[in-house]
């Protein structure tokens, strides 16, 4: 209802004025929140009835702006470059940065006009220039210039730029610190750069470094640092250590080697990184011997020996050498190195070797036919040795495998022969290798030359096309149209032992009778289908052979065996099983499908899906799982059936079932629909939102409800409920409503219940509503609860007494109890002589048991922790009878308490000054009262010769006593409880 009102009211200003009124005004940026940027009575005058508004409510200058009443105010922080950056200005100009705001002009409640203004948002110097270098890294501007470079050249500089304001307003100066070939120069808007005003010379001076200055109108200024690199320019050619050539003396007999260099030449070049970087070369006039006895090391100008020198043929070697640097526009400079050779008697045999011409030789290979015969001439050794006498005369003999035998023969001087001495076999061993050993007679050294050479059998057309299987089985698809496609059914392969022309195979179908229905590839061995097979086997005879000539040509016959199979074909394309009811128990059966084979056998059922199963041998589909319409997406499963036969192959066939949905549930409200607050003055209707979890199409929702005792509300069958504006309501209201869902399978289902509607306006809150509501379910509650808390403290009461009353009457039993026990089991003895270490007989023991009840009473509370013992004492004074005797106690922890007569006290303090022997450990004793016990860690301990059993612990809170321990004591001076230690 507000947005219609809105809506009208500007509808109504846009129909009534045509014109607007239009105001300038300026503000700072940053001024502080809530400044006053202009008002009403500045603009117009106006009376305390008219305000102003936004027009338009979702403008971007609503969260930078407010409008307080007849003020215009900010709203936050107004930044100038903020708006720039966003784009806030108008047509997006940052300079000026204006913007256009639109206000409504009320007066009483009503609109009148429509006022513009332009604000001018006005910039304050708030920041520095800044130096955006992409080559640098903030800090540091890196520019690199060649020392080439004339007077006058220009190298630009990145500029600065400046948030405040236009950036072609700066200013720029350099803080020369030292004189430098530099001056600063601008050019175009915002545009630096470095002009050359002297020649630059790398090698004099590398960098140079100045400071650059930028400031703004403001006077703010920002210096960074500029990092002038010269880069070389190649203007130096290497120079050489030594002006004269390189002389060097070696033997012949040394050694080649690529790690100990025979000598090394240097030349400097003043320039750097590539223009002073210095290669060294051999002169391209250099010979290919030369190149092939010596190598140069390009970067360390070392000089390596790779191969032997030979004085006999070459005494000395002139090496012309270029050094140059790596720069552009390199000049070479020119040295050489003269090597002499010094002699040595280092002459070896030469072997040359000269074979027959029905053979071929190449790089140490003789090349013979597998066919060649017993004692053929194979090859002529022919030796050569510069040196004289027998350093010239030479042997030779041969060392081969095991395998290998050859005939060798001495014909004349330095001439050896040698033969064949059995046959050759290719396909057993295609290749030998043997090793010739030819040395002289040298008298000091013998110089020996050995030579590996190698013997390749040629091949001969003696092996015929041999098959990879000796006999082929394929199963091919009847319905598989492989002649439509141009696959091949099978390859057939073979292999040929021999080489080249001889081992090159070529196929051949054999069998006529099946030239019509197969083809076969030449060259592949591919066999193909040329039209669709009706029969159920097929023997084919396939033929390999070679393209050998010599002496004959070769061939292989091989048997291949087809046989067909065909794959179930079901009876439908698709089966649709429709109305199959959601109820429908598991295991129930829903239909049939059929396939069958053209060979008649057996067919094997399965099926794609857990929510159902297949019979393997019937086709019978079965459900498996509890159906239900109502969680599927779909009414409709589909999914697929297999029929495969004995042979694994198989078919498929699309399934369809369809589920009849069935109305299980009643229908029910949302649970935001159960309880709904509504405020009268920003309401008008509301919805009650309910559902169905049956999706049956044919079902929809009704609303039935009871009129409300109060409130004039009007309620439609699809849940809208529309609140009359003339009645007000205010208050709870439950309305009692039928919810009909009308479906048909098998019928419909209603669900009664009652929602509560809580009315407020905006006059009278939520808060006061749910207050005066709850006022007497408040007192109900406190009620309840302080009822609650009485009869839990009676429980606890009743609880403590019967607790109390139990212990009370435990404690009593155990007193009488524990009083006869404790009175058969306490005895006296003298002194101390229970304290006594050792076995001591047991006939000596004299024990006697309580029998005077007088005394018991009397020391309850005599000894600490024994406020349950009644014990008995004696008086040894005045020539009564004394007991004596010892006590043994077994080897298991055992304690014993002696504790004063408590009636006794006082006549032995009298008695102290006058029985002062009776303190001593050997004194007469009239206060000593002696109970023994045991501890928790035994059961019970008998005397040796005393059928008398010993007490346990009677509680936790008794002390811990120690064994094998002897102590003296005075008897008179006793605490109440003393414990002394066996």
């Amino acid at each position: 209802m507000i947005r219609i009102n809105i809506l009208f009211i500007l509808s109504f200003i846009s129909l009534t004025y045509s014109s607007r009124l239009k105001y300038r005004a300026s503000v700072k940026e940053n001024v502080d929140l809530y400044y006053t940027i202009t008002s009403l009575d500045q603009m117009i005058s106006v009376n305390y009835h008219q305000s102003i508004e936004f027009l338009n409510i979702n403008s971007p200058y609503t969260t930078y702006f407010l409008v307080d009443g007849q003020k215009l105010r900010t709203s936050r922080l107004i930044d100038r470059e903020e708006f720039c950056r966003i784009k806030l200005c108008e047509n997006s100009r940052c300079h000026p940065c204006e913007i256009n705001m639109d206000f409504v002009l009320k007066e009483n409640g009503q609109p009148r006009d429509i006022i513009s203004l332009i604000l001018t948002i006005e910039d304050i110097n708030e920041f520095r220039p800044q130096f955006l270098d992409g080559l640098g890294d903030g800090h540091r501007i890196q520019l690199n210039i060649s020392e080439g470079v004339p007077v006058g050249h220009i190298l630009p500089i990145p500029s600065a730029t400046d948030k405040d304001g236009e950036d072609d307003e700066l200013i720029y100066w350099l803080d020369k610190t030292t004189k430098i070939p530099f001056e600063l120069i601008s050019f175009g808007s915002n545009q630096i750069a470095l002009n050359v005003t002297e020649p630059l010379d790398r090698e004099t001076q590398d960098f140079y470094e100045v400071k650059l200055t930028a400031s703004d109108q403001g006077n703010l200024t920002t210096t960074i640092t500029i990092h002038i690199s010269i880069s070389d320019v190649n203007d130096n050619v290497p120079i050489f250590d030594q002006q004269n050539p390189y002389i060097l003396n070696i033997s012949e007999n040394i050694l080649p080697s690529l790690i100990k260099p025979l000598l090394r030449i240097h030349a400097t070049d003043h320039d750097a990184n590539e223009n002073g970087r210095v290669v060294y070369n051999f002169s391209p006039q250099v010979s290919e011997l030369i190149r092939q006895t010596f190598q140069l090391n390009s970067y360390t100008g070392e000089l390596f020996l790779i191969q032997s020198l030979d004085y006999e043929q070459y005494k000395d070697y002139r090496i012309p050498i270029t050094a140059q640097d790596s720069g552009p526009v390199s000049v070479p400079v020119y040295t050489a190195i003269i090597i002499n050779i010094e002699d040595e008697n280092d002459n070896k045999p030469i072997i040359n070797i000269r074979t027959s011409d029905y053979f071929q030789f190449h790089n140490d290979t003789l090349y013979i036919s597998e066919e060649t015969p017993i004692n053929t001439l194979l090859m002529h050794i022919l030796v050569q040795d510069f040196d004289s006498n027998l350093n010239g005369k030479v042997q030779c003999w041969i060392e081969t495998s095991n395998s290998l035998k050859f005939n060798i023969t001495n014909t004349i001087n330095n001439m050896f022969s040698i033969y064949t001495t059995h046959l050759f076999d290719r396909e057993k061993q295609s290749n030998y290798s043997f090793r010739l050993i030819v040395e002289d007679f040298g008298i000091k050294l013998r110089q020996q030359t050995i030579r590996d050479l190698h013997l390749i059998i040629t091949d001969i057309n003696d092996s015929p096309p041999i098959f990879t299987q000796s006999f082929y089985k394929i199963s091919l698809q009847a319905d598989e149209e492989y002649y439509h496609h141009q696959q091949p059914i099978i390859k057939f392969q073979a292999h040929d032992a021999d080489l080249n022309e001889n081992s090159q195979i070529s196929y051949k179908l054999i069998s006529n009778q099946y030239k019509h229905l197969f083809s076969l590839n030449e060259q592949t061995g591919e066999l193909f289908l040329l039209a669709k097979l009706n029969e159920l086997n097929y023997n084919l005879t396939i033929r390999a052979h070679d393209h050998g000539k010599y002496p004959s040509e070769l061939y292989t016959d091989v048997q291949c065996y087809i046989k067909i199979y065909y794959k179930p074909i079901f009876e439908k394309k698709k089966y649709l099983f429709d109305k199959i009811n959601e109820t429908m128990p598991i295991n129930t059966s829903i239909g049939f499908v059929k396939a069958h084979t053209y060979d008649k056998s057996l067919i094997f059922y399965s099926i794609s899906t857990k929510m159902f199963r297949i019979n393997s041998l019937t086709g019978e589909i079965f459900v498996n799982e509890n159906l239900d319409y109502d969680t599927n997406n779909d009414s409709c499963e589909n999914f697929f059936v297999i029929a495969y036969n004995e042979d694994q192959l198989n078919s498929t066939c699309p399934i369809e079932i369809c589920l009849q949905p069935i109305n299980e549930y009643s229908p029910e409200i949302d649970i935001e629909s159960r309880l709904i607050y509504i405020n009268i003055d920003n309401t008008s209707s509301i919805h009650i939102n309910a559902f169905d979890r049956d999706r049956s199409p044919s079902n929809f929702l009704s609303f039935q409800f009871q009129k409300p005792s109060k409130c004039n509300l009007t309620c439609l069958s699809n849940g809208t409920i529309y609140i009359n504006e003339k009645h007000f309501c205010l208050g709870i209201i439950d309305l009692p409503l039928s919810l009909n869902d009308n479906d048909k399978y098998p019928s419909f289902k209603i669900t009664n219940l009652t929602i509560r509607l809580i009315f407020y306006s905006n006059t009278v809150s939520l808060q006061q509503i749910l207050s005066s509501s709850s006022l007497n379910y408040k007192l109900a509650i406190e009620i309840i609860i302080i009822s609650n808390i009485f009869i839990f403290i009676s429980i606890i009461i009743c609880l403590v007494l019967c607790i109390a009353y139990r212990q009370r009457r435990q404690t009593s039993l155990n007193k009488s109890t524990q009083f006869k026990i404790i009175k058969d089991q306490i005895g006296f003895t003298e002194n101390h002589s229970l304290l006594n270490e050792g076995l001591v007989d047991m006939t000596n023991i004299n024990l006697k048991v309580n029998t005077n009840s007088d005394t018991s009473s009397s020391y309850n509370d005599s000894c600490y922790g024994s406020s349950e013992m009644d014990v008995h004492h004696h008086q040894l004074g005045g020539g009564g009878n004394k007991s004596t005797g010892k006590i043994l106690l077994s080897s298991t922890d055992k304690y014993i308490i002696l504790c004063k007569d408590q009636n006794n006290i006082n006549h032995d303090e009298t008695n102290s000054s006058s029985s002062t022997s009776s303190s001593s450990p050997t004194g007469n004793n009239i206060n000593l009262i002696t109970k023994y016990q045991l501890n928790k860690r035994v059961e019970t301990t008998q005397l040796k010769s005393v059928n008398q059993n010993l007490e346990f612990f009677q509680n936790d809170n008794e002390y811990k006593k120690i064994l094998t321990t002897t102590t003296t004591f005075n008897y008179r001076n006793m605490t109440p409880l003393n414990e002394y230690y066996l």
